[in-house]
């Protein structure tokens, strides 16, 4: 398990591992005050917890007001800010507990997504300290929104430790949600070592669960994980399935919709078909703002027009891909993009541009220390071999239809313009 730090010292941690950041954004002094109220209940005696809670709610709540520059909180951090207030005020019953876990849990999703995993870690540790009378759902949801944490810091023994106390909580209420929860972090665990069937087993499980409990975000994301372990066993017309199933329950989360679209039309491009493919790309690079999103999406776009043949078209992802590498600084997927334009043109015939794509990539590579790039360019003819079965494979007719849906997806204007004529 990973050593435990206080929270100031597991914010520098974090911010010593950014290259160019000096802080996370608008709401770290927040988030630091809170976890170190957190840090410091844990550690109290029980007879002062309540009165020092107080306290700590009272120094929070300034941060609902602006700051000297007038700028205020983001609305959501206001919410779980909120919560969390409401439950130090009434830390010494169930109710008081369950908002301080729920608020907790809403901030840590944020310092997740910042970067800031020690500080999340740190916090959700010692709230769940503090908040041991917290009701079952809510125990097992800190638990395991703790083991998530804990999984992308890279300890996975002891992030299926923490998975197994939330479904023993779960077990134990007899709360299908929260077993559902668990299931899904586990078989993200077996998928990352690499046991697919064991993850196509836990994932299985979670579906199951999670539509009992009429769970949609759990639902979604058992059918993602269910995308992936038939995607590498190559049964496309089972991945296809549970990968449209994975979009439309995205409708309406615009960063899980697209993300999900970018998978369907990876999918698609590796059951061998294209220019289908090349249409659900282009219709994703419409729906996001996000550089990094966009710079995979181009880089399977120009993967799916080199397999097709699409010359001029390949032409043009590749200067929007140079425009968008010239403007970007996130070295592994540039590095990734510039790989993918090799494979592109390698597919397309154009082995001079190929071998000039690559070099790039393997110069990036080798800079950047990124192992698994440095490989693939190194190895050209495993580079080729990867990149296609002849023909498209034989799908169903329920994949075929979902093929046919990709192909008729709306561009957008960003879409349109990568393979639009200058």
């Amino acid at each position: 398990m990973n050593s435990l730090q206080n929270p100031l010292d597991a914010y520098r941690f974090d911010l010593a591992k950014q290259e160019t950041r000096e802080d996370f954004g608008g709401s770290d002094t927040m988030w630091l005050l809170a976890a170190h109220c957190l840090y410091r209940l844990a550690r109290c005696d029980l007879s002062e917890r309540d009165r020092m809670a107080r306290q700590a709610a009272v120094a929070l709540a300034d941060y609902r007001q602006p700051d000297w520059q007038g700028r205020v909180l983001p609305e959501k951090e206001l919410r779980d800010l909120d919560l969390v207030i409401a439950g130090l005020r009434n830390l010494m019953d169930r109710r008081g507990m369950d908002s301080l876990s729920c608020g907790v849990r809403g901030m840590a999703s944020r310092m997740v997504d910042a970067g800031a995993l020690a500080l999340a870690y740190s916090m959700l540790t010692h709230a769940r300290l503090v908040a041991t009378g917290a009701s079952d759902r809510e125990r097992a949801l800190l638990t395991a929104d703790q083991a998530y944490v804990v999984r992308l810091l890279g300890d996975l023994d002891g992030a299926d430790e923490l998975y197994a106390v939330a479904e023993e909580i779960g077990r134990n209420a007899e709360d299908f949600a929260v077993l559902a929860r668990a299931a899904v972090g586990r078989g993200v665990i077996q998928r990352v070592r690499g046991n697919y069937p064991r993850a196509r087993v836990q994932f299985e499980r979670a579906l199951e669960l999670a539509e009992t409990s009429g769970a949609t975000e759990l639902m979604l994301l058992a059918h993602q994980g269910l995308t992936i372990c038939h995607a590498i066993g190559r049964n496309f017309d089972k991945a296809l399935r549970h990968a449209w199933r994975t979009y439309e329950l995205a409708s309406g989360q615009p960063h899980k919709e697209v993300e999900a679209l970018v998978n369907l039309a990876q999918l698609t491009l590796d059951s061998g078909y294209p220019r289908e493919a090349l249409r659900g790309f282009l219709a994703a690079i419409g729906r996001t703002d996000s550089l990094r999103v966009v710079l995979g999406a181009l880089g399977g776009a120009a993967l799916a027009a080199g397999e097709a043949g699409l010359c001029n078209a390949l032409d043009r992802i590749a200067a929007e891909l140079e425009r968008r590498i010239s403007l970007s600084a996130l070295p592994y997927e540039n590095c990734q993009a510039l790989y993918h334009l090799g494979c592109a043109y390698a597919a397309a015939g154009d082995e001079e541009r190929s071998q000039r794509y690559l070099s790039r990539a393997r110069k990036l590579a080798k800079a950047r220390n990124f192992y698994e790039l440095i490989h693939k360019t190194e190895q050209p003819e495993l580079m080729r071999a990867a990149h296609r079965d002849a023909g498209p494979h034989d799908l169903s007719d329920a994949s075929r239809t979902v093929v046919a849906a990709v192909a008729s997806l709306e561009l957008g204007e960003a879409g349109a313009l990568a393979v639009s004529d200058p």
